[in-house]
């Protein structure tokens, strides 16, 4: 039986794939089908503190509003 990815790893993965584009929690709720946009502010925020993200209010590379959002560094 495969395993299915966690929620975190799904976003960290969807993040990784825009190549240093922003995209904020409303967008990877979108994106990934998610029940509540608390899912994805959960994990973006703790992600936000590792070195190889950035999480600040920029505008979304993905519908273009000005709200935290998160990308990985170049």
């Amino acid at each position: 039986m495969p395993r299915r990815m966690t929620i975190a790893g799904q976003i960290e993965r969807l993040i990784e794939s825009l190549g240093g584009a922003s995209i904020c929690d409303d967008c990877i709720t979108d994106r990934l089908n998610l029940s509540v946009r608390s899912q994805a502010n959960v994990v973006t925020r703790e992600l936000g503190h590792r070195e190889e993200y950035d999480r600040a209010k920029v505008s979304c590379g993905q519908c273009g509003a000005l709200k935290t959002a998160i990308q990985i560094k170049a």
